[in-house]
């Protein structure tokens, strides 16, 4: 009974210790540069990042993990993101993510 109990104390630690650092792997180092635009001309769409590389990859946040953070239009930002498929937006513009870094630059 006691070795039940080590080995499921010893899993939970394993597995909130893998939690923790892929955390901070995320939010040590945004490598994704781009710019928040204002995309509501679009039908279904809201602030969105385009990205500085060359197809200029258009990103839909439908959640940001740095609830504080406040994305604005024309504002340059370092992000990494999370593809969110499966999911679905009215947007029809862009991939839909999950900011998991971000940081204004």
């Amino acid at each position: 009974m006691k070795l039940r109990i080590y080995i499921a104390a010893f899993c939970l630690a394993a597995f909130a210790y893998s939690c923790s650092a892929t955390n901070q792997i995320n939010t040590r180092d945004c490598r994704y540069e781009g710019i928040v635009m204002d995309m509501r001309g679009l039908d279904g769409c809201g602030l969105m990042i385009v990205l500085n590389d060359s197809a200029h990859t258009r990103l839909q946040p439908l959640a940001i993990i740095d609830t504080s953070f406040h994305l604005q239009p024309g504002q340059r930002v370092r992000v990494n993101y999370t593809e969110l498929r499966g999911q679905m937006s009215a947007c029809m513009s862009g991939k839909l993510v999950r900011i998991d870094c971000i940081k204004a630059q």
